[in-house]
């Protein structure tokens, strides 16, 4: 599926788990498993971060004289720079790195109703890859065999209509839950 119908679709998940932070995690959340697509924005964007992690961890370390500090930072950094350079759809497309993403979740967030807005949004981007034809490795590193639930092709108009039904589907959400209170 395309980058923006993860985006919606994680938005309306997070928005209906956690509320408007939750939609905003959540569009956050559904972009993420794309981090191993080194050509798209996430990859690159990805790359910044790492770049900028591992800068700030030095700095951070200089000025602080934290190396707990440092070391977070700088280990982010490169943990950032090595999950562009997996391949797609590989080992981040995978319940492994869902339930690693839920725990980072966890331990930055706190609240039940966002973690699961971060959590639940991640698989949201599974699910919906598992539509094409490509499949995701679910079970990896367990099995590199690829789960096909369909074979909609990215661009196609199942991905469009979905795209349409989760835009319609999290602001009908929105706008009940603002008008009912």
């Amino acid at each position: 599926m395309r980058l923006r119908t993860h985006i919606v679709v994680g938005a309306a998940t997070g928005l209906w788990i956690g509320g408007p932070l939750g939609g905003a995690l959540g569009a956050f959340s559904g972009m993420i498993p794309d981090v191993d697509l080194d050509v798209g924005s996430v990859g690159r964007g990805a790359r910044g971060l790492g770049l900028l992690g591992i800068a700030g961890g030095l700095l951070a370390g200089y000025l602080l004289r934290s190396v707990a500090a440092a070391g977070i930072a700088i280990a982010g950094g490169f943990l950032l720079l090595m999950l562009v350079r997996l391949p797609h759809r590989g080992p981040t497309h995978s319940l492994t790195m869902a339930g690693l993403w839920g725990a980072l979740g966890w331990f930055l967030l706190r609240d039940p109703a966002l973690v699961g807005a971060w959590a639940a949004s991640y698989l949201s981007h599974l699910f919906l890859d598992a539509l094409t034809p490509q499949g995701i490795p679910w079970l990896w590193p367990l099995s590199k065999e690829r789960l096909r639930l369909a074979c909609w092709r990215t661009g196609s108009l199942w991905d469009h209509a979905i795209l349409i039904m989760g835009g319609i589907g999290g602001l009908g959400w929105l706008g009940w839950r603002l008008f009912s209170s």
